[in-house]
């Protein structure tokens, strides 16, 4: 039986553990206080008027971006997502697929309660609100000039942003455990999956550069200096090793390396 590598880290680092809630601690702080709010939303509104205003200029730019904000281009993001978790040299060595997506979703599971909490607190003080695309002028709404897209261009309270969290933990995860051209092509997909809510306003900048960056740092300080995720991961992996067994049995798909990792 083929030991796989560890995805997380397998002992504690304090110095790391603190400084990565610290950051995210006065990142939240930076936002929360009201002049480094009024600072962040110029930014907000700024990055609003340079993207969102770009689509005016150019129907063919507006179309793409107006596709990248549908359900089928988010499905086909989470595909692209999971492509660098099963597939080896991408992000992940062959011994550390079937841990390493079982760790991810382990991570999201994390993440989860960590981003109700924010959410809720954002909404009970006023922070979390309609999205630039509701309160802002001009704007350039798909829903509007595009209405044969079924895109995403609007919500009623967007902080912190989902997209973003789970963009940031996926591309910190794949960092942690290598640095090569895969990595380098997952943080330029990250980068560009992050920006279709950015264009069409149904997300502030700040949702993702503070809200999405926060809860990512939380989640992933635990990935990186505490060796509990390694604990939990290797006990969830035991229960589901027989369920990968059983699906590489089925031909074909049996032949992926995540079913294989022995080669």
């Amino acid at each position: 039986m083929i030991t796989p590598e560890p995805v997380f880290s397998t002992r504690w680092r304090p110095a790391t553990l603190i400084g990565m809630h610290l950051a995210a601690a006065l990142l939240l702080f930076s936002f929360i206080n009201d002049s480094g709010h009024a600072l962040w939303r110029m930014l907000d509104v700024q990055v609003f008027h340079w993207l969102n205003g770009s689509l005016f200029a150019n129907e063919n730019w507006a179309r793409f971006w107006a596709w990248m904000n549908t359900r089928e281009l988010d499905a086909a993001s989470a595909v692209c997502m999971l492509v660098f978790l099963v597939f080896p040299g991408l992000g992940l060595k062959r011994t550390q697929l079937q841990a390493g997506f079982t760790g991810f979703l382990l991570l999201m599971i994390l993440m989860l309660p960590l981003r109700e909490v924010l959410s809720d607190y954002a909404e009970a003080t006023g922070l979390s609100g309609p999205s630039p695309s509701l309160q802002l002028e001009p704007v350039y709404r798909f829903s509007t000039e595009l209405p044969e897209i079924p895109a995403k261009d609007s919500a009623s309270t967007s902080f912190p942003g989902d997209h973003a969290s789970v963009l940031m933990v996926w591309l910190g995860f794949l960092l942690f455990n290598a640095r090569s051209l895969g990595t380098l092509a997952a943080t330029a997909l990250a980068l560009l999956l992050m920006l279709p809510r950015l264009f069409g306003g149904a997300h502030w900048f700040t949702d993702a550069a503070v809200g999405g960056l926060s809860l990512a740092l939380v989640t992933l300080a635990w990935a990186y200096a505490s060796p509990l995720p390694h604990l939990i991961n290797r006990g969830l992996l035991r229960l589901l090793t027989p369920l990968y067994r059983l699906a590489g049995r089925i031909p074909l798909l049996g032949r992926l390396a995540f079913f294989n990792p022995a080669g």
